[in-house]
């Protein structure tokens, strides 16, 4: 059976248009989650990455924006999304299979000062 999980609708509408509409680290959590894998900071500027979520959350959540219509505030503009969708939506786990390294999206003139540290989570 596939995880499931409800997150706030500010959060999934803040990756799906790219504006962040709620704290910085409940987005990174909520697209951890709807990926399957961790993702690093620095990734969210991978397109393709982008570009991915925005599908998932697409079929997943149809009526999910992926823009804001540019109204007088952020809080104006979310409240109207969550008229329309409601507070929360429920998403599934993603599966993982298209992770990234920790090193992906870092510029190739970086990569070789780049030091990788190994930690262990136990």
């Amino acid at each position: 059976m596939t995880e499931t999980r409800d997150f706030p609708t500010a959060v999934i509408a803040s990756i799906s248009t790219g504006v962040l509409l709620c704290d910085f680290g409940k987005m990174h959590e909520a697209a951890e989650f709807l990926m399957g894998y961790p993702i690093w900071t620095h990734h969210f500027a991978d397109k393709t990455l982008v570009a991915d979520m925005k599908r998932m959350i697409a079929e997943q959540c149809p009526g999910m924006p992926t823009e804001l219509d540019g109204g007088p505030t952020w809080r104006e503009q979310l409240a109207k999304v969550e008229a329309e969708i409601g507070a929360t939506v429920r998403l599934r786990k993603g599966d993982g299979l298209t992770a990234m390294l920790p090193t992906d999206g870092i510029p190739d003139h970086l990569k070789e000062n780049t030091i990788m540290i190994e930690v262990d989570r136990q």
